[in-house]
């Protein structure tokens, strides 16, 4: 796992008593599977087209695909 996960992982179990740690790491381990198992969202043609239809530069149509792929992936 990530180092949060970890990190977390550890806080609970220095603050948690030994009956209500389990039901704690089991909500952990669903959430951070949860997060893993997403399915990546990639941008469809339309979208380039967008991007370079309103772009003015290479740097400018990076900055604005990276923008629409963190909309499309982190909703």
């Amino acid at each position: 796992m990530t180092t949060a996960y970890n990190r977390i992982d550890r806080f609970l179990r220095k603050n948690l008593n030994d009956d209500d740690y389990p039901a704690y790491k089991e909500e952990l381990d669903a959430l951070c599977q949860a997060k893993l198992q997403r399915t990546w969202v990639d941008l469809t043609p339309q979208d380039y087209a967008e991007i370079f239809r309103t772009a003015r530069s290479v740097d400018y149509a990076a900055r604005l695909a990276a923008t629409k792929l963190k909309e499309k992936n982190n909703a």
